[in-house]
């Protein structure tokens, strides 16, 4: 029961992620376009994409390690999932490369944060949420892929 509950929220939650960092990536760019100051506004954006991407993190970690029933429990088991393309997916591919989107939006931000001009700011985040947008984009289960998923979940 947790189980699905928790699978439909990080289903749906990957959605605010993406309007998130599309929100977030187009004000950096006009920043950057038009050297703009670095406005409030720009900085809950850029807080909102790295906050909704740590909670779908955090739910994700919380099906793969604790709920998911097709998580490996051995490395063993592991080396058996490798072959499959499905297991090879979840159980390796899709959280690393999501780890990895993770990373590079909390260096974004921090590097944006500690830059002094502002279009240097509004490039750093900009730069930093294209590549974790391209990473997240490129670990989605999209419903067209062998291993895909629905788009919208239903409970």
């Amino acid at each position: 029961m947790i189980y699905s509950f928790v699978l439909v929220v990080h289903s749906w939650l990957r959605w605010a992620v993406l309007l998130f960092g599309l929100a977030a990536l187009v004000r950096s760019v006009q920043g950057w376009a038009q050297r703009r100051p670095w406005t409030e506004t720009d900085r809950k954006i850029s807080a909102a994409f790295v906050g909704s991407l740590d909670t779908q993190l955090l739910l994700g970690l919380l099906l793969y390690v604790v709920l998911s029933p097709l998580r490996p429990t051995s490395m063993a088991a592991l080396k058996a999932a490798m072959p499959i393309a499905t297991l090879r997916f979840f159980a390796v591919e899709h959280i690393f490369t999501m780890i990895v989107a993770v990373a590079v939006a909390h260096i974004a931000l921090s590097r944006a944060k500690r830059a002094a001009d502002p279009t240097a700011r509004h490039r750093r985040m900009a730069l930093g949420v294209l590549f974790a947008l391209l990473i997240i984009l490129a670990a989605i289960p999209w419903p067209f892929l062998p291993y895909g998923r629905p788009l919208f979940r239903l409970p």
